[in-house]
């Protein structure tokens, strides 16, 4: 078995009908089970919801005998009659809108630096006629454009120590991905996908095995 995704997960429940709601893709079922705004809270000692995220609780049970490849990529999610549809996003970008650095300075756009340079010089021409010899002083200004890091702007802040610390919790208990013959659970987070927040939860899985969907009615918060 071999995993790429740097969290654990959770334990895996005895089986996908140990969640109030199932599919099946291929050669593998995925149980699926809302996480409350209340217990997001206390899991992970922040509140998504109230930064525009939801959270489920995800396991996936490979048919005996065969591999899955478990991409949390796959995974889209809707709500009621709203169109929108939402991607799963990795832990990094729901810390990061929970706790947003803050630059200090502003950039320019494009992370394009611009320099310039001046030059004071003398200089001295020969005419064609006798007498038309010049001579004076002359300025030139130069502009560069340069792609990257200014090496005059001040370093960046240091990373903020709640956002590192929500990542990791966020990580640690994220569905693992990659291949495996074993059963694997863990939460995949979802930014709020329209505006329909009472209509009934409608996800799907897209992968390498298949595809699938499932409803699962919101959780009281």
């Amino acid at each position: 078995m071999t995993l790429a995704y740097a969290g654990d997960g959770v334990p895996p429940r005895g089986s996908a009908a140990d969640y109030p709601a199932s599919m099946s893709p291929g050669n593998l079922t995925i149980g699926v089970a809302c996480v409350s705004a209340t217990t997001a809270k206390q899991i992970f000692n922040a509140d998504l919801n109230a930064h525009g995220y939801v959270v489920f609780e995800v396991s996936v049970f490979p048919n005996s005998g065969e591999q899955a490849d478990v991409s949390t990529a796959g995974f889209r999610l809707s709500q009621g009659a709203d169109p929108s549809v939402a991607r799963a996003v990795p832990p990094h970008d729901v810390a990061a809108a929970i706790y947003p650095q803050r630059s200090s300075k502003p950039e320019t756009p494009g992370n394009v630096s611009v320099r310039s340079s001046d030059t004071i010089g003398y200089s001295t021409s020969t005419g064609s006629r006798p007498g038309a010899n010049r001579s004076g002083v002359y300025t030139d200004t130069n502009v560069g454009v340069g792609v990257g890091r200014d090496p005059n702007a001040p370093p960046p802040p240091p990373p903020n120590r709640s956002m590192v610390a929500l990542e990791q919790r966020l990580e640690d208990q994220s569905l693992p991905e990659g291949i495996t013959a074993h059963p694997l659970a863990g939460y995949v987070y979802f930014p709020k996908p329209g505006k329909d927040r009472r209509g009934v939860y409608n996800l799907t899985y897209a992968g390498k095995e298949g595809q699938g969907s499932l409803k699962l009615t919101p959780p009281a918060h």
